[in-house]
């Protein structure tokens, strides 16, 4: 229950009892990176949100037909995303976010505008989610379209003792490719400390070839402030480990 649902579903916005602002930076590959921004406001039954996130590729070196080394490049993504939700009661919540999408290639740019709906059932202990984003039109440049990731999510997690633990799975199914299959758990140890782990497992069509993800995380919360962070090992990727830190302040 944080501002990201902005990015995750934004039918939680509609559960919120605290405005929140929430930055988020994420180390993937080489130079690759994201960046991302949400503001949540609830107000009574309704959601407010709002979100930026930024994918950046770092730059590129270019060649001209002879091979002679020409300019940096640079490459990235970028959407901006304005959400609503409405708490139909104290079980079910609904949301709608609507974006606006923006690659770039260089001086190539193609831009989009599209939309997410979420559906949220809370019956105490046990709560499903049903998400659908990135819904809309293609991304257009100036000779081609490029189709959105469109996707649909469909989670449900389970609190026990006294909401101390939490248990959550996910299947995320692409508009292109296998189903994404995820599974999460975090653990209060202590107060303001909380200990999480998950994985993810993706079935290929050739034999042996199935992809299996883990991560190690960890949560403090003091005051107005929470500081979450993520550990995906280098061993999956045969690269340099990867990080998620996230600052959260509630009011």
């Amino acid at each position: 229950d944080d501002a990201s649902a902005v990015y995750r579903n934004p039918a939680g916005l509609g559960r919120l009892d605290k405005k929140q602002l929430q930055f988020s930076h994420y180390d993937w590959y080489q130079d690759v990176k994201v960046e991302n921004l949400y503001v949540a406001v609830p107000h009574g039954r309704f959601g407010f949100g709002a979100g930026v996130t930024y994918l950046g590729y770092g730059t590129f070196q270019s060649y001209d037909e002879d091979g002679n080394q020409g300019e940096d490049l640079s490459m990235y993504n970028l959407a901006a995303s304005v959400s609503f939700s409405y708490a139909l009661n104290e079980t079910f919540s609904l949301g709608v976010t609507g974006k606006y999408i923006e690659q770039s290639f260089d001086v190539v740019k193609g831009t989009a505008f599209a939309g997410d709906v979420g559906l949220l059932a809370d019956f105490n202990t046990v709560r499903f989610g049903l998400a659908g984003a990135n819904l809309g039109a293609p991304v257009r440049f100036e000779s081609e379209n490029e189709q959105l990731p469109a996707a649909v999510r469909l989670g449900m997690a389970v609190r026990q003792f006294s909401d101390k633990l939490m248990v959550s799975v996910e299947a995320y199914v692409p508009r292109e490719g296998d189903i994404i299959w995820r599974q999460g758990m975090e653990l209060n140890l202590a107060g303001p400390l909380c200990a999480r782990s998950g994985f993810a497992y993706q079935a290929q069509d050739v034999p042996g070839t199935d992809s299996f993800r883990y991560n190690l995380g960890a949560g403090l919360a003091y005051g107005v402030g929470r500081f979450d962070y993520t550990f995906i090992p280098s061993s999956q990727f045969g690269g340099d480990p990867i990080h998620n830190l996230s600052l959260s302040l509630s009011w």
